[in-house]
């Protein structure tokens, strides 16, 4: 027996090793889920040139399902008010709409980048603020967590300079949203049940008639 003592114990070790190797990966795993870019048109409905803001955006998956949400947002070079020509347009507020109160759709770890601030709006989603704000030419990279699959869902962008001037606010339109966490999607666990009710429910039908007819017979 004690001939086999060390390689039973060297095959065991190897398993373990092998296990958290396996783990170690599994956990670095990400996956991309949906990548793109979607215009946010100005109050003009302009989707072109300086005065449109661009949003690069990513969603990825790891291997604990948790998805993060990517924003870069960008403000173009050479962007002017247009009711005052001599004064680039900045943007200093960008938001995602969703119900960040559903179970799951907000899930932590905002990042917004030095001089950001956050906060959630109920239905009216996220909203990152910016100190100082994004100048033509530079850009906003914004992330989140949800434990929520994404769908699309709009965007928009302010500028809380005097008068809120022309071209801002932008907002997304048709065919240029951006993916937000599905709050409608149902909740694993509802799945789950629901899934198990339609199984169990049918062998189980007659027994649960049976069962009735009986209280009913017997004065119940």
């Amino acid at each position: 027996m004690k001939k086999h003592a060390k390689p039973i114990v060297a095959l065991a070790s190897g398993a373990i090793l092998l296990s958290s190797v396996l783990c170690q990966t599994a956990q670095a795993q990400t996956t991309i889920i949906s990548s793109g870019k979607a215009i946010l048109a100005d109050t003009y409905g302009t989707e072109y040139g300086p005065e449109a803001l661009t949003v690069t955006y990513s969603v990825t998956e790891n291997a604990s399902g948790v998805y993060t949400y990517n924003y870069t947002v960008n403000n173009p070079d050479y962007d002017i008010q247009i009711d005052n020509p001599s004064a680039p347009e900045i943007f200093d507020a960008f938001s995602v709409v969703f119900d960040p109160t559903v179970t799951g759709a907000y899930a932590g770890h905002e990042n917004g980048g030095p001089g950001s601030s956050f906060q959630l709006n109920g239905a009216g989603g996220l909203e990152w603020s910016f100190n100082p704000a994004i100048a033509p030419g530079n850009s906003a990279v914004l992330s989140f967590d949800s434990d929520l699959p994404p769908t699309m869902g709009d965007a928009n962008a302010y500028a809380n300079e005097l008068g809120n001037s022309p071209p801002a606010p932008w907002a997304s339109g048709p065919g240029e949203e951006v993916p937000v966490p599905n709050v409608a999607v149902p909740e694993p666990a509802t799945t789950t049940l629901l899934a198990l009710t339609a199984l169990l429910l049918p062998p189980f039908r007659s027994t649960l008639l049976r069962f009735i007819g009986r209280g009913e017979n017997a004065g119940l």
